[in-house]
Parts: structure tokens; sequence; C-alpha cells
């Protein structure tokens, strides 16, 4: 079938699932993105991803972040163009509508792409058995309407040692304000969507102050250097 100059056709099992992971990500590295696809058995799309790619974007379905080229490589994220897109194929999120004016700031790129990093590490270990993004976790909450609720970064279901949990994931980038962890105290308390929330920083002093911060919670909670918990997710069981 032909098609027009400057369309493209959009297929459903091929092009669709590489925009879902560009969204639910919010910003990813094409290495990231192959990687993703590779955990998920869906190896025939990483063989020609990069062309797929270029084409997504050549369309305004996808954009690079231009203020990250000090990264070394581009990071794509998704358009109002290709969310509706998706929408039009059923994949909307209350969290994300195609009507948002500002789908990702800048600012939080590194934080985006450090959670991609991470979700990558429990699957390499052999751990993840589901990976539920921000995104998704705040569109249930919201049709729940469960202020309870948290809206964690993510919420990764894994085995271990033959027992599966629901592991809340937290990246803190930067320290927050002692009086928002009072009120992030509260909800963890209420919270009965995970069974143990995972805190991952960027440093030992973030680290620190969560541990202090965050001691009166009823929760179990655990906290780690976000480079040190891939490295041991990683390394292959002995």
């Amino acid at each position: 079938m032909r098609y027009y100059k400057g369309y493209i056709s959009v297929s459903d099992t091929c092009d669709v699932p590489v925009l879902l992971h560009i969204r639910n990500s919010r910003a990813i590295c094409f290495d990231q993105l192959r990687d993703l696809l590779s955990c998920e058995m869906l190896a025939v799309l990483s063989r020609s991803l990069r062309w797929r790619v270029s084409r997504l974007e050549e369309a305004g379905l996808i954009s690079r972040f231009s203020s990250h080229r000090h990264l070394g490589k581009p990071v794509f994220g998704i358009t109002r163009q290709g969310l509706e897109c998706l929408e039009s194929r059923g994949h909307s999120l209350l969290s994300l509508p195609s009507d948002t004016e500002q789908i990702l700031h800048p600012s939080q790129v590194s934080h985006a792409l450090e959670l991609v990093n991470i979700r990558l590490a429990l699957a390499k270990g052999g751990l993840l058995r589901s990976w539920k993004c921000e995104l998704e976790i705040t569109s249930r909450n919201l049709v729940r309407q469960n202020a309870a609720a948290k809206d964690y970064d993510a919420i990764a279901q894994i085995e271990v040692d033959g027992c599966t949990r629901n592991l809340g994931i937290e990246y803190e980038k930067s320290a927050k304000a002692a009086t928002r962890y009072r009120a992030i105290c509260e909800v963890l308390d209420k919270d009965e969507t995970t069974d143990t929330v995972l805190y991952l920083t960027a440093n030992d002093d973030i680290l620190y102050l969560l541990a202090m911060e965050l001691r009166a919670t009823r929760k179990r909670i655990g906290f780690a250097q976000s480079d040190s918990f891939r490295d041991c997710c990683s390394k292959p069981a002995r």
C-alpha cells in the first residue's frame, strides 16, 4: 500500500509498543529503549528500532530533549501528537492527556532516565515480573479517588526466593522540605498498594536524610544508593 509523502502508517504491533515505552518512561535514551524491548522478548522490534524511532521522530510523534546534549546521546520523549496517536488506539491516561501543556519539564529528565535504569537492572537480574510507571499509578489512583494510595515513582512486582512482592519504588534525586516528608509519612502509613517501599537516592547525604525523616512511618522501608542497588541487581546469582 502506498502512503502520501510526509505521512506514515502507525503499526499497532510494532510502533505502538515503542510509543508506549517512550510515553511511560517520560524520557528515555535509545539504548535504554532497545534494552527494554529486548527484556520483553520483543527482539524483532529492537532490530529495526533505529529506523522506527527515526520515522516516529520525523512524523512528530516523539521528539528529542535538546537541553540534554551533554549526555552525549539523544533523549526522547512523547509529544502531544504522539499522545493523540496513542489515545486514538485506546491507550489513554488520565494523568497525561494529549492537551497537557508541558509533558515533562527538562529538570525532570535525569530523574526519569534513572528510573529506566532501575527497571532495567531488576529485569536483567531476573527479579522483575511487572512494572507500573508513575503515570499508570497516578491514573489508576485518580479513577479510584483514593487519597490514601501513594503516587509512587513506580511499583515493581518482584520475585525473590519464590516469593512475589509488590515493591513501591521512589528515586530521590534531591531533598524535600521537612513538612513534605511528614506528609509522605502519613500517606505511607495508610497506603495498602505495596508490601514494601524502596527509597533509592543519588548520594549518601540524601540517603541519611531520608532515613531520619521517614523513621516514624510504620511502613516497611528500605534505603540504598541507586547506583549500588543497580549494580547488585545486575550481578548474576551464584
